[in-house]
């Protein structure tokens, strides 16, 4: 019954209440304009992402895809509430596309609840509960392997400590809005997050377990290491020195602890590091390592498989340091640095490095043992995390895979030309040799100094970096910058793993720095032959715009299925048999096809009922412009928009406009001395050149521009060549509810020509007072609670740039001259002209 008196309502409506009808429908038109504006603008976002321009955290993804799903819910509402009862298939349709939109979304990987805290031997092949670091040393452990006894606080322990104290809509509202083209906004976010999780109470359940298992056997009152062991970490990247480690904690502080290694999950640093490697954040859930401290007399880092002096074969790497192994691996201390042999007993092939410490040939040979069955253990070389205690015996407290090395291939190899940019003469001139080779490869740029205050976000694209040390804070950098040279630092630091796995060269040991690569300076950095260069040749120069589209098209590889349920469009054809609800594939489609039938609604519905309008067909009381101009237009009035003495004939004179801001249009289409571009008849010729062949005359109904206008209302779409432009108006009274909405794409030009011109529009339209959003040639445009006096005045402005933009992009050469058209235009309209 429900839809049988729906359809009954309309029939009433239709005969008894024409007006009525007709006003019902145009505010449910306007309502779906506005739904079909917000979609757009989400649909143009996520593109911008898609493609790589952008790096925003998953979280503003996922916000959007839910905002345009909503949106565009809204669409298809207002086109069902202007045909009640049509288009049965759209409902289907638009779940059917949520559906799919949802399986593309990442999961929670992580559940609340039961146990807290697990005994790390239960760690041993369970990431997604233990985190990877706790992961990797319960398989350490099984291994026969000296490690300290642990407990493991799990992701489920996460999960309830941000349910219970309310956090997770509260830190969802902020990761959204990290866009790592906007650096300077990173860390004011990441302090707002950090500050909610230090400010949040941790359960008592949760609290009574951790204090009730750092007091059980194995710890005895001991001081704890309190480490971070998030999902993710430990893995396929390594995170390393990104979160945090409590070292020294008091038994009784443990819970105060948990909360600061959880509170770094949102550090800059981390959370920048996570977004370029494209993690969710509910992807990468903490769970946190409880280790007892080792009293080390001797402390850090193993390479189990690294290239021997002088290329010769391979060997074990060994970086030590006196005490605890935190200065050294956070890069402020040097190591003194062991290549041994990968056999036993390990045979020392160099020694090197000032560190105050020593390591026995027992000691050196247990490691390389160690190195050797960790790589067996897990199949791949790796980085051992190692302390000596006062006994002499080595433990183990982390294995990670080592990051691989990215050296240049044979067929990569730089040649250095003759005429390289040098200062003070030409050719490759070496600026500093023998320096530490800490990541490989190759890059060059401008000298960038870093200070230790300073914030990295200022760090422009493509320069060297060179700072005093290797701090783990760099890692906000490495999307940036094509090389770093230091004045300390090892290949065991944290950095210089990150900076492995993002291929940026790196070196150390620069004494003078300052004085020796003044900023400004162009230099080549060799990260494997450890040494700097002057000047930098044009295939280096090239490199980091290569390696840019090389990301980008890694991303848009990563997002093709989500793009395919959001933005693609498909429905480009309104003529085509799939025009129609079964035919949308994404929810772009969806807002193209209510997009096309509101507008056919509008001006007048098919026989059929709606299911097959065409905004060629059923055009009820749209009528032409009589006009000059070489473009066909059809109005339909809305109530007041023309004259009651312009009859009720087809076609309508300029003089028959009554609706005010159609009139403000006209004047600066037709009226205000602008010379029309001779190119023949304006129409939609993207359309013409489909259908034509003679069959069609080119004022068809089909090619021609469309609007819908009121006393004090318009919309109009407007088709010129192979561009269109879309507004929508209200211009009255009342300043609080006028406004003038843009929108304007396409053309017959080539991609960066048909940006060029929308750049022209951008500034002319912000110079008029409009807030412009420019993606790629689409541009969006709103000016909003302005007097009357003055949309009629940008009304004006805009037809005359209408006309004057007119196959623009097909003349524009280069960025500067679209800039002086924009300056002219402007001075122009500033002189009344």
């Amino acid at each position: 019954m429900g839809f049988l008196s729906r359809i009954l309502s309309r029939w009433g409506q239709a005969i008894f209440f024409p007006e009525g009808r007709l006003r019902d429908r145009y505010e449910a038109f306007k309502a779906l304009l506005a739904a079909d504006e917000q979609s757009l603008l989400l649909v143009a976002e996520l593109e911008e992402i898609f493609s790589g321009a952008r790096q925003v955290d998953p979280a503003r993804i996922n916000w959007l895809c839910g905002q345009l799903s909503e949106a565009v819910g809204n669409v298809v509402a207002r086109l069902l509430a202007m045909h009640p009862g049509g288009y049965p298939g759209l409902a289907g349709t638009l779940a059917r596309i949520r559906l799919g939109l949802a399986q593309q979304l990442p999961p929670r990987l992580s559940k609340s609840g039961r146990p807290f805290v697990l005994p790390l031997a239960q760690a041993l092949g369970r990431p997604e509960t233990a985190g990877g670091k706790a992961a990797n040393l319960a398989a350490v452990q099984r291994a026969g392997l000296p490690v300290p006894p642990g407990l493991v606080v799990t992701t489920g322990a996460f999960q309830h400590f941000l349910t219970a104290s309310g956090l997770q809509r509260r830190l969802e509202r902020l990761l959204r809005q990290v866009d790592l083209s906007r650096p300077d906004r990173v860390g004011p976010l990441c302090v707002g997050m950090q500050a909610l999780v230090l400010g949040a109470s941790v359960p008592e359940d949760l609290a009574r377990a951790l204090r009730e298992a750092v007091a059980g056997s194995g710890f005895a009152g001991r001081r704890l290491a309190v480490r971070s062991s998030a999902v993710a970490e430990d893995g396929e990247r390594s995170f390393a020195g990104q979160y945090t480690s409590e070292l020294d904690v008091p038994p009784e502080h443990i819970v105060e602890a948990y909360r600061r290694v959880v509170a770094s999950k949102y550090r800059p640093r981390a959370v920048t590091y996570r977004v370029t490697c494209g993690l969710p954040d509910e992807c990468a859930p903490m769970a946190v390592l409880v280790l007892p401290m080792v009293r080390a007399t001797a402390a850090g880092v193993l390479h189990s498989c690294e290239s021997a002096p002088g290329k010769a074969g391979q060997c074990v790497s060994i970086f030590a340091s006196a005490g605890l192994a935190d200065a050294l691996v956070s890069g402020t201390s040097e190591a003194r640095t062991y290549r041994l042999s990968r056999r036993l007993p390990a045979q020392i092939l160099d020694v090197s490095g000032d560190a105050d410490v020593e390591l026995g040939q027992t000691e050196l040979s247990e490691l390389v043992m160690i190195g050797l069955v960790l790589q067996s253990v897990f199949g791949r070389p790796q980085e051992v995390e190692w302390a000596r205690d006062p006994d002499g015996r080595c433990y183990v407290l982390q294995s990670r895979n080592q990051s691989a090395p990215q050296s240049l291939k044979a067929d990569q190899e730089v040649v250095w030309p003759d005429d390289a940019e040098a200062l003070g003469g030409s050719g490759a001139r070496a600026l500093a040799e023998g320096l530490n080779p800490i990541a490989p490869g190759v890059g060059c740029g401008a000298v960038f100094h870093l200070g230790a205050g300073d914030d990295i976000a200022r760090v422009p694209a493509g320069a060297v970096l060179a700072v005093d040390c290797l701090t783990p804070t760099l890692a906000r950098g490495t999307d940036r910058v094509v090389a770093v040279v230091a004045r300390s630092g090892c290949r065991a630091s944290h950095f210089a793993s990150v900076a492995r796995e993002a291929r940026v060269p790196v070196v150390s040991g620069l004494k003078n720095i300052r004085a020796r690569l003044p900023e400004g300076l162009l230099v080549t950095v060799d990260g494997d032959a450890g040494r700097i260069l002057a000047g930098c040749s044009a295939a280096l120069r090239d490199a980091p715009a290569k390696r840019m589209e090389e990301q980008r098209k890694r991303l848009a590889e990563r997002f093709a299925a989500l793009a395919r349920q959001t933005c693609h469009l498909g429905l480009t054809d309104p003529e085509a048999p799939d025009f129609r609800p079964e035919g949308c594939h994404s929810l772009h489609d969806l807002v193209r096809f209510c997009h096309e039938r509101a507008v056919a609604e509008m001006v007048g519905p098919t026989e059929n009922g709606g299911t097959d309008a065409r905004p060629d067909r059923g055009l009820g009381k749209a009528r032409r412009l009589r006009t000059g101009l070489a473009f066909t237009l059809f109005l339909l009035d809305l109530g007041g928009g023309l004259a009651p003495a312009s009859g009720r004939g087809d076609e309508v004179r300029p003089e028959d406009i009554a609706s005010a801001p159609m009139r403000a249009l006209w004047q600066g289409l037709a009226c205000s001395g602008e010379t029309w571009a001779d190119t023949g008849f304006c129409c939609d010729w993207a359309e013409f050149d489909r259908v034509s062949a003679g069959i069609f005359r080119k004022d068809s109904r089909l090619l021609a521009s469309y609007g819908l206008l009121s006393a004090d209302y318009l919309h109009l779409l407007v088709r010129f060549g192979y561009h269109f432009a879309m507004l929508d108006c209200l211009c009255g009274p009342r300043a609080e509810a006028n406004y003038i909405c843009f929108r304007f794409m396409g053309g017959g030009g080539l991609p960066e020509q048909r940006r060029r011109r929308a750049s022209v529009i951008a500034t002319v339209l912000e110079g008029s007072g409009f807030v412009v959003r420019v993606r790629g040639d689409m541009l969006n445009a709103r000016l909003s609670r302005a007097e009357e006096a003055d949309v009629r005045r940008s009304l004006i402005m805009l037809g005359r740039l209408l006309v004057r933009t007119q196959r623009l992009d097909l003349r524009l050469t280069d960025a500067a001259q679209a800039q002086r058209l924009a300056e002219d235009f402007l001075s122009e309209m500033d002189q009344g002209q």
